[in-house]
């Protein structure tokens, strides 16, 4: 709910009901605190332990009670009628008490002068009754508490103590009488005044309702015409958000296809690279390859040349074997030579034998046999030396076997070390072979990727230039709402016209 707007007097009574409850009590209280310091100080021997404390603890409650009438005074950020006037006799009712107290408690000749202070306080209410009880019950309160307690209250009994008196009795009588007439003239000129002024205010009120009766009419002509404007714009303005909602998705999209072409770009650089790198392992392997192919190749010259020397020495041992098979043919003949010739010794020993048995001690047989024995020892001899060439020859010829055999034997070993050195060429060559191969299907592989995204990116500047010609379409749908708006900004701008000039008519009513 909302709270009412307070009047300005509204406004004052508030803040004087809060204030004055809280000063008056409040005044008290200082003075009952003021009196007790000066009671432990020792200026004030003749006062009651008993009726300072009694003081101090009625004007706490007054306090309290004050608070009290604050925090239940109020409704709809209104004093109440009825306890603000309980608040003016409460206040009233505290200043009798306490200043009556304070009279009869504290030995002072000058205490009359806060009765001023106390009237005051009530003049804030504006109430000239308040006032004139306050007045009189301080007036009586004092007269009485001179005549009770002359020798405490009033002057020193010398040649200024009827002045004196007569001093203090002029400034209450015109003083007092004075405040309750400000407050008197205060609450009745201000308030007729007021009433008068809202007299004149509510016929010229009554005036500028008649104008702004007609001029309201012809705002509501203007608001109506505005208003079907406002729909117009407001449609148009719909129809604009939802235009700019498909644009922005679409360029949304577009930023995604941008963003996805960027990625397959990097995914191309990548491949690219990755490509180069396989390109060049390829590359290496390639002049790798060329080197041992060019190391197998002298290797496979060389153990072609050895091969021909290997056959040349095998041609070689081979006419060589041939030689000692001929040698060894004409050492068996040798051999057949001797046989016969051993068997022929063995037969003239045989007649040698029969001779010598057939003759006896006769010698001519034995001599015949003797004689034929040393021929066929001469032949021998001479069968024995051809048999020593022989042997002879077949030595040199197994010598020169066993050399070409030696010979030929390192060549073999040399023929296999570069044969076992062409092998591990070969599988080196594989090996990169292989290698190649594997990079050439990778770099395959990539090429394959690389084709399909390139399509991929074809296809998406496809989209991407579609989305762009439809929002060239759309902006081109914008610009032609923006120039039937604009025909609605003018006849709203005509409108506001009229609407300016009625307010001005309406500002000079106000004057």
């Amino acid at each position: 709910m909302e709270k009412r707007e307070l009047t300005a007097l509204e406004d004052y009574v508030n803040k004087v009901y809060i204030m004055v409850l809280l000063l008056v009590p409040g005044a008290c209280q200082c003075a009952g605190i003021t009196y007790t310091i000066e009671k432990v100080i020792g200026w004030l021997p003749t006062v009651s332990w008993i009726a300072l404390i009694v003081f101090d603890c009625t004007c706490l409650l007054y306090l309290l009670i004050g608070i009290y009438f604050i925090r239940t005074g109020f409704e709809d950020n209104l004093v109440k009628d009825q306890k603000l006037k309980s608040g003016k006799i409460y206040i009233v009712l505290i200043m009798f008490t306490q200043f009556n107290f304070i009279l009869y408690m504290v030995p002072s000749c000058d205490f009359w002068g806060f009765s001023f202070f106390f009237v005051i306080l009530t003049s804030f209410f504006l109430d000239g009754k308040m006032v004139g009880a306050t007045i009189v019950e301080i007036t009586c309160s004092l007269i009485v508490s001179w005549i009770a307690r002359s020798e405490v209250l009033l002057p020193v009994h010398n040649q200024y103590f009827n002045a004196n008196m007569v001093n203090r009795s002029v400034c209450v009588a015109l003083s007092l009488p004075t405040i309750w007439l400000l407050c008197y003239f205060v609450q009745r000129f201000l308030v007729n005044a007021k009433k008068d002024e809202m007299e004149r205010n509510n016929e010229r009120v009554q005036n500028v309702l008649k104008k702004v009766t007609y001029i309201a009419g012809e705002l509501g002509n203007a608001s109506s015409n505005l208003l079907e404007t406002t729909q117009v714009e407001s449609a148009s303005t719909q129809e604009l958000s939802a235009v700019s909602e498909t644009l922005l998705e679409s360029s949304q999209k577009m930023i995604d296809m941008a963003e996805t072409s960027k990625t397959n770009l990097d995914e191309l650089k990548l491949s690219s690279q990755s490509m180069e790198e396989k390109m060049h392992n390829v590359d290496d392997i390639s002049n790798n390859l060329v080197g041992i192919l060019s190391t197998n190749e002298q290797s496979l010259n060389q153990l072609l040349s050895m091969s021909n020397e290997v056959e040349k020495s095998t041609q070689q041992t081979k006419e060589v074997t041939q030689q000692l098979l001929s040698e060894a043919s004409e050492i068996g003949k040798t051999l057949d030579i001797i046989n016969e010739i051993a068997e022929s010794i063995n037969l003239l020993a045989l007649n040698a034998s029969i001779e010598a048995a057939r003759a006896g001690e006769a010698g001519k047989g034995f001599a015949v046999v003797a004689q034929e024995i040393g021929h066929l020892a001469e032949s021998t001899k001479d069968t024995l030396s051809i048999v020593n060439d022989v042997v002879c020859r077949v030595q040199n010829g197994t010598n020169n076997v066993s050399e070409c055999m030696n010979t030929n034997a390192l060549r073999f070993m040399e023929q296999n070390k570069v044969i076992v050195a062409t092998v591990d060429g070969v599988r080196a060559m594989m090996e990169m072979l292989k290698e190649s191969v594997s990079a050439v299907g990778k770099a395959d592989n990539i090429r394959l990727n690389q084709a399909n995204i390139i399509v991929s990116t074809v296809e998406i500047n496809e989209k991407i230039a579609n989305s762009i010609q439809n929002e060239n379409e759309e902006f081109k749908n914008i610009a032609n709402m923006l120039q039937g708006n604009a025909e609605e900004v003018l006849n709203i701008t005509q409108q506001v016209d009229v609407i300016n000039r009625m307010v001005k008519e309406l500002e000079a009513l106000l004057e």
